[in-house]
């Protein structure tokens, strides 16, 4: 894989799957050149996501050009930040593209920091608002999702240092503006279905500044799922799960 729109590789995942999202943006980014191989929906994996990753069975997959795959989609774009560092030290077709992790070491810890927060906390907390078992089980969920986005508020000030994006730039957002944004859809769903207001100018408002910011980046608009179909998929997930949402 190189930087540059001249190699295809393939990204194993789902187009509703906000993991695929971020592994798909950070190739868009860095101007990689793809192909997304929809992986179904569905209790039973595919032989070739169980091949492409037999330790997890999870999307997304980045299928490089000679056979080998990269799992786990923070991972995935920390390679594609790897291997685009490395062609423009070479003078290769990386050279001058934002860079998706600062250069200094502490800064870059406290980006993998978050992102892993994102991940473990966040993430779960606006999965349950809207597929947890029980109305109680779904208003902790809300309780806390709305702690971790006060949380994050207080992170973007931290790493965007006043900029538009958490990457600390006006132009191109990063490693933890990806790990969060790749969840807007879903955020969104959320304050649809539920009659929410989770990331708002009065609670959060540097972060309501940079979700918008984020959805009108030309990147965003080509890969991030509109929030009609994530609403839907979402129905069809607490049929799916018997959530009754009445009550």
């Amino acid at each position: 894989m190189t930087a540059g729109r001249t190699t295809t590789v393939r990204v194993l995942g789902g187009e509703l799957s906000p993991f695929t999202a971020r592994a798909r943006l950070a190739l868009e980014l860095r101007g990689v050149a793809y192909e997304l191989l929809d992986e179904p929906l569905g209790p039973r994996k595919s032989d070739r996501l169980l091949a492409a990753n037999p330790a997890y069975g999870k999307i997304p997959v980045l299928l490089l050009p000679d056979g080998r795959a990269i799992c786990e989609s923070a991972v995935i774009v920390q390679y594609v930040e790897d291997v685009a560092r490395a062609a423009a030290g070479a003078g290769g077709e990386g050279e001058g593209a934002a860079l998706l992790l600062p250069e200094d070491p502490y800064e870059r810890a406290m980006h993998r920091f978050w992102t892993a927060y994102i991940d473990d906390k966040f993430w779960p907390a606006i999965d349950a608002v809207s597929l947890g078992p029980t109305p109680e089980a779904r208003a902790q969920a809300t309780a806390d999702a709305r702690a971790a986005l006060r949380l994050l508020e207080g992170a973007f000030k931290d790493c965007s240092s006043g900029a538009g994006f958490f990457s600390g730039s006006d132009a191109a957002p990063g490693l933890l503006d990806l790990a969060l944004g790749c969840f807007l859809p879903a955020l969104r769903a959320c304050e649809r279905l539920h009659g929410l207001s989770l990331i708002d100018a009065s609670a959060t408002p540097l972060l309501d500044r940079w979700s918008h910011r984020f959805a009108a980046h030309p990147a965003t608009r080509r890969v991030l799922p509109d929030t009609d179909k994530v609403v839907e998929f979402t129905r069809f997930l607490q049929a799916k799960f018997g959530v009754d949402v009445s009550k």
